[in-house]
């Protein structure tokens, strides 16, 4: 009688409510665990094609519907470290288990279903941008965490690539100089509106490249070894005829790559599919990308848009109208450097002081250029580049600089683009370098971002670049990396060629 009475009273007892702080510490796991299994769907962009169309069709669901993945938080968990680590082929597979969980629902019954759920606005501002989104391939996800009380719901669009480079994941956040990568963005006090993207993996290079592969290419560090121990670190080599055409060949050979690279610059494109362009262009040559593993910088090419001064690494942003991008090209070919770069303006709503900024950069380079011959100094480089950047309102950033090049990437002499500076030497016949001024609208000074690489302006404010590959000759200078009439143009060329570069020696 005594149990028959127990069992009874138990039942009529309310089941107890967590704690604020069990709650607290629910609804924490519950964010960790949504944001993490997002992060990682974002790190795969194959996953749409991969895995939402089929489910999409097999289910007959429409274009509008949205994903839904509603579970315990532990289970969410186990999804997001499964599909994380999972050593599968290809992206379908990688997903499997997650996928039979995830339901297609209409954002009208999406709606309604939602009700008090934690999170709700969040969906719904998600879902008042699927719809444009949709155009694009991308696709609504809410993924929906069951709590002991509630239902915590996040929601996020997701991106759809695909082409072989969705498959090459997983796409993420460079971090200490390309040696370590996160899924999710690191927090920085950025300087401006631009944020870096996700990063997708490294790309490889044909045994039919292996003559011209460096030392750095396998080294865990990106050491290198050649470069630093060149007796060509403390004093500039004088190239031969026969070196000469070799760095010569390496120069047009990076010209032509540019070339390239310019004309894939369009809005919508990513800096990424630039990096593609770049790296098989240069391995169709034979050739090997130098930026590729040097110090461990993870991509073929530098894309550095807007406020970065140089050395971006391409990523899964989209160019927008109105920004600007430099590009910065070096290949290597029978055993000798061509390096060089050029900023481009994308699609028709660059500001007109955006404008002039690239015009000031390319400008002070060619004035730079027209100084050169045998005797004279490294050292006023810097200054004819400042007396004219001074002139348009701008500033000559000082961190970065020219440099000698050839048989290595960098190597003596070193030649800064500021006024005052203290750079030693003259110019002789057979002497390569680069002059590569970084021109900045505000301040002069920059700062890294948590990659290693990525140098920005302090105030956010855009910088633009240009650099050619010089040789000194007996009578002046050659630019060995000069515009061919095939080059696309600049924005100021484009109603006619405006150029006066040429290839030949200069007179002096």
């Amino acid at each position: 009688k005594r149990a028959n009475h127990s069992m009874a009273s138990a039942s009529d007892v309310p089941e107890a409510k967590l704690s604020k702080a069990e709650q607290r510490k629910e609804l924490a796991a519950a964010e960790t665990a949504s944001r993490q299994l997002l992060l990682v769907l974002h790190s795969w962009p194959r996953f749409v094609p991969a895995c939402v169309e089929p489910l999409r069709a097999a289910k007959g669901a429409s274009a509008d519907a949205a994903l839904l993945l509603r579970a315990p938080v532990k289970v969410l968990q186990t999804l997001a470290l499964v599909c994380h680590k999972a050593k599968a082929a290809d992206t379908a597979e990688r997903f499997k288990a997650l996928v039979s969980r995830i339901e297609l629902i209409e954002p009208t019954e999406l709606r309604a279903q939602m009700g008090d759920w934690a999170g709700a606005d969040e969906v719904a501002e998600v879902l008042s941008r699927a719809a444009p989104a949709a155009a694009a391939g991308s696709v609504p996800i809410v993924v929906a965490s069951e709590l002991t009380e509630a239902v915590h719901a996040h929601a996020e669009l997701l991106r759809s690539m695909n082409n072989e480079d969705a498959e090459r994941g997983p796409w993420m956040y460079a971090l200490e100089n390309g040696r370590s990568f996160a899924l999710g963005q690191p927090n920085w006090s950025w300087t401006g509106n631009l944020r870096p993207g996700r990063v997708s993996a490294r790309r490889q290079v044909p045994e039919s490249c292996a003559a011209n592969v460096p030392d750095y290419a396998h080294s865990d560090e990106g050491v290198p070894a050649f470069e630093i121990e060149s007796q060509h670190q403390k004093t500039p080599p004088v190239l031969t005829e026969a070196e000469a055409a070799k760095a010569r060949r390496a120069a047009r050979l990076g010209r032509e790559i540019l070339d390239k690279a310019h004309a894939a610059v369009r809005v919508g494109v990513t800096t990424d599919e630039i990096d593609r362009v770049v790296h098989e262009a240069t391995i169709e040559a034979g050739a090997y990308p130098a930026p590729l593993n040097y110090r461990c910088f993870p991509k073929s090419v530098c894309t550095s848009v807007n406020e970065v001064v140089c050395h971006g690494i391409p990523d899964d942003r989209e160019l927008c109208d109105g920004d600007i991008v430099n590009v910065d090209v070096t290949a290597i070919i029978d055993g000798y450097y061509g390096d060089l770069n050029e900023t481009f303006t994308v699609g028709t709503r660059v500001p007109p002081e955006v404008k002039a900024l690239v015009k000031c950069s390319y400008d002070s380079l060619q004035m730079a250029i027209a100084m050169c011959k045998p005797g004279a100094r490294y050292r006023d480089v810097g200054d004819v580049i400042a007396a004219h950047v001074k002139k348009c309102g701008f500033a000559v950033d000082r961190t970065y600089c020219g440099h000698g090049i050839g048989e290595t990437f960098h190597q003596a002499p070193s030649i800064p683009h500021y006024a005052g500076n203290k750079a030693k030497g003259l110019m002789k016949a057979g002497h390569c370098f680069t002059i590569e001024p970084m021109i900045n609208m505000g301040s002069w000074r920059d700062r890294l971002w948590p990659d290693g690489w990525t140098a920005v302006t302090t105030d956010g404010k855009p910088s633009a670049q240009f650099e050619h590959m010089l040789l000194v000759t007996e009578t002046g200078v050659e630019v060995l990396s000069a515009r061919l009439p095939s080059s696309p143009p600049l924005w100021w060329e484009e109603g006619g060629d405006a150029t006066n570069e040429t290839g030949a020696p200069s007179a002096s």
